[in-house]
């Protein structure tokens, strides 16, 4: 009776918390996994501690990875400090889970939204791209006190499932970037067989926004193609919205240019 009593106790505590997490990772060989889906996950830190996470991450795609302390520690007198959030390539090398890392990450914590410092503690957040498929490695280092904090990751690519250059059309793609940060990404052009046809370097100042075509006098993409399209930059989630368009002699149609993950 008190083992059956106890499973009903646990199991009413995880419907109460929900996404609640009872044990991290100290060990980056056994890392957890965040689903880069922008799902918030609530976990505890101790005092001077680095936890290992893993982000399965696909090639040509970015991602938003924050920590934040939570509410709970508004009372607490030492509260947690995230101070480094380092990511580490599938192909990096790593002994006793130190080594130098490949990935060009953005910290972006002092913009909209602002996750730097609070009344709770202080946060983290950094973008990356992908430049292949693999798991990744996070490690986030708490330089203060212990206590309760929620983790995410988002997927913030932009992608357009339809473009094509046939019956003389041309693509057109417009980019904006909604925060108070300049944003700098990738256009990649895939075609049908998800082969890449360009790679387009793009910059967006804050509250800017930028244009690109597949036409001659821009990407120069060859007649007759088709296949879609992403954006993959250092941005916060929900930094940059697109649209996308064919354009014909005669006719305009609007296509979806949307983040592939909610965030």
């Amino acid at each position: 009776m008190p083992f059956r009593l106890a499973g009903l106790l646990l199991l009413g505590l995880s419907a109460i918390v929900p996404g609640a997490v009872f044990a991290e990772s100290t060990d980056c060989l056994t890392p957890v996994v965040i689903i880069p889906d922008g799902r918030v996950t609530q976990g505890s830190i101790p005092p001077t501690t680095t936890y290992w996470y893993g982000i399965y991450a696909q090639a040509n795609h970015s991602y938003s990875v924050e920590f934040v302390p939570a509410a709970d520690n508004f009372f607490n007198s030492i509260r947690p400090q995230f101070n480094g959030v380092t990511v580490y390539s599938p192909s990096d090398t790593l002994q006793l889970c130190h080594g130098a890392s490949s990935v060009t990450v953005t910290p972006n914590s002092g913009y909209s939204p602002t996750i730097l410092k609070n009344g709770n503690g202080a946060g983290r957040r950094v973008s990356f791209i992908a430049r292949y498929s693999g798991l990744y490695l996070v490690s986030a280092t708490n330089v203060m006190g212990g206590g309760t904090y929620t983790f995410r990751a988002a997927d913030t690519t932009l992608v357009s499932v339809r473009w094509n250059t046939l019956s003389g059309y041309d693509a057109q793609w417009i980019l904006a970037n909604l925060s108070d940060m300049p944003v700098s990404g990738n256009l990649v052009v895939l075609d049908m067989n998800a082969q890449v046809m360009a790679s387009v370097p793009i910059s967006i100042p804050a509250g800017g926004r930028v244009t690109r075509s597949s036409s001659v006098t821009d990407i120069n993409l060859p007649r007759n193609a088709a296949g879609l399209v992403l954006f993959a930059h250092n941005g916060p989630p929900r930094a940059v919205v697109g649209e996308s368009f064919m354009l014909g002699s005669t006719m305009i149609l609007p296509e979806k240019f949307e983040p592939v993950s909610p965030q």
